[in-house]
């Protein structure tokens, strides 16, 4: 996946957080999703058009 930009999600109610996360696009087909980045300080490690890899999360089978 390359990285498009990062981006701040705001979390749902009742919490209150701004999750980092990244959009990026998909190499395999093409599609542009947004990834959260865990941790703390690890969003200061990526930059704009780097190459990530992005582990499935949830629903089985779905990235």
């Amino acid at each position: 996946c390359i990285v498009l930009e990062k981006v701040g999600v705001e979390a749902k109610q009742p919490n209150s957080a701004i999750r980092k996360c990244v959009r990026v696009q998909l190499i395999k087909n093409g599609k542009k999703i947004t990834a959260f980045v865990p941790r703390d300080g690890c969003l200061n490690n990526i930059e704009e058009n780097d190459e990530v890899l992005v582990a499935g999360f949830g629903r089985k089978g779905h990235a």
